[in-house]
Order: structure tokens, then sequence, then C-alpha cells
């Protein structure tokens, strides 16, 4: 049996994406499956939010595959991958500041109920709409926001913005989460509360995350497996001390990024 149909989550398979004449990524194979945490890491401009691109649907791979729990879905759009099981969050955070943080989370449910019709998020079913309402409570829950449940996201740190983010991406109920750079413009004990949710929703929902990050400290304490890209070409891959042991990687970091995993090394 082929390994993509042996994957329950994601697999990805010798993907290559080119911009005109400019390869941005090449060859890239990865697996993020249900109940674990993929990290996939590398230097600025190494490809990985191009990867993460080509995952959901934004671009169209050159060459390559990508599958969703066994089915190939490399030319499906990005609501199709969404209704499959896939969520996302970018780099720029995207809230709107006119709902309150309740509103916000519960677009995500509505989200992926109401599917590839905008307009039907006007028309969503009262069913559907204490369905999305008992998603987002329990979402904001679990990233411990529901205090601000009634604030807007204008109110809000950096911090607490990226929790409501989390939550949205979190009662959409995806089975498999791609999260960018999710802990940009957190401070160290942010991060580490932040570090402790995935952990918890993976161990609760089982769900999968394959996540892009630059603190090397949040990758090594959650990972289980992590990718390295470089000028858009896999170096890497192993467990956390395997990644922070090798001279490859360390070779590809250079200042701070180093010193994140010298301070991960055993």
């Amino acid at each position: 049996m082929p390994v993509a149909e042996q994957v329950d989550g994601l697999h990805v398979d010798e993907i290559t994406v080119k911009y005109g004449g400019v390869t941005a990524v090449s060859g890239q194979t990865l697996t993020a499956p249900r109940g674990r945490i993929t990290g996939l890491i590398g230097p600025n401009g190494a490809g990985k939010t191009t990867t993460f691109n080509a995952i959901s649907g934004i671009v169209r791979p050159a060459s390559g595959q990508v599958f969703l729990f066994g089915e190939d879905v490399t030319h499906s759009a990005v609501q199709a991958r969404a209704r499959k099981g896939l969520g996302r969050t970018f780099q720029r955070m995207e809230l709107f500041d006119t709902l309150t943080v309740a509103e916000n989370v519960v677009m995500g449910k509505e989200a992926a109920v109401a599917g590839r019709r905008p307009l039907a998020h006007l028309r969503i079913s009262p069913a559907n709409k204490r369905l999305a309402r008992a998603s987002a409570a329990d979402a904001m829950e679990l990233c411990g926001i529901t205090s601000l449940a009634r604030r807007r996201p204008a109110e809000l740190s950096t911090g607490q913005r990226r929790l409501v983010e989390l939550a949205r991406t979190v009662a959409g109920q995806f089975r498999v989460l791609l999260l960018d750079e999710p802990s940009s413009g957190l401070d160290k004990r942010e991060t580490e509360r932040f570090g402790e949710i995935l952990t918890t929703l993976v161990r609760d929902q089982g769900v999968g995350i394959l996540i892009v990050e630059h603190d090397m400290a949040l990758v090594m304490s959650t990972c289980d497996h992590i990718h390295v890209l470089d000028f858009g070409r896999p170096i890497f891959e192993g467990s956390p001390r395997e990644v922070a042991n090798s001279a490859l990687v360390r070779s590809a970091y250079l200042g701070s990024e180093a010193a994140g995993l010298e301070v991960a090394a055993p």
C-alpha cells in the first residue's frame, strides 16, 4: 500500500513550487499525521510558507502531490481541503476588529459548515448556529480566553489575539492544522502557554499539527518530528534531539536561531 494511503492525516510527496523561473520549493516530502506535532523549520526565505501555500491550495505545485487522509487533493480548491479537515493560520493575524472575540471564534465553525458559499453564512440553520456557538465556547475554554468573549480584538494584547486566532481554527474542528509562526509577537511566558495548549489539543482531540516556527524553544519542546528546509530544499528530518545535534542543521542556522538549537541540545 502506498505511503499516502497509510497516513491518517497529511502527506506531501515530492512537491516542487515555481514562481516563473524561480524554484521556491524543490522535492519537499513530509508527513503530519493526527496525534502528533510536526515541525517545519528553516532560515528566512527557505520556502516554509510556500510549502504551506501548496498544502492548503493557495498555490499549485509544478510537480508532486498532496494527500489528506489518503486522498489526493493536489488539484482541490482551498475550501474543498478545508471540508476534508485541513485548517490554517497565517503569519499575519486576520481577525475582525468590528466583531467580539466570541463572534470571531464562531466564524471558524460557521466557515466550515457554510463551505465555499459566502452567502451560506447568512442563512445558516438554527441547529448549525447552536453547534457553532458550542464549538466556539469549547475552543475558547481550551485556549483560556473565555473571559475575553465580549471584548474586541483591537483591545487585546498580541498574545491574546494569537489565542483568539488559534481558538477560531480549533472551533472549525479541523483534523489537521497548519500553524504559520503562531508565536510571533509573544513573550516567553505567552509562548510557553501557547505550547501547552497545542500539546493539550493534540492529546485530547487527536488532531495533527504542522507548525512553521522560528522560536526554537517552542519547536523543541512541542514537536515530535521536525523537517528542515534550506533554500527551498529539504536538508534534514528527525526527532528534536537529532535535529539539535545535526551539524548540517546548525550550519543552516545563524545567530539567535542557532543559539536556540544549542539550548535545546541534550
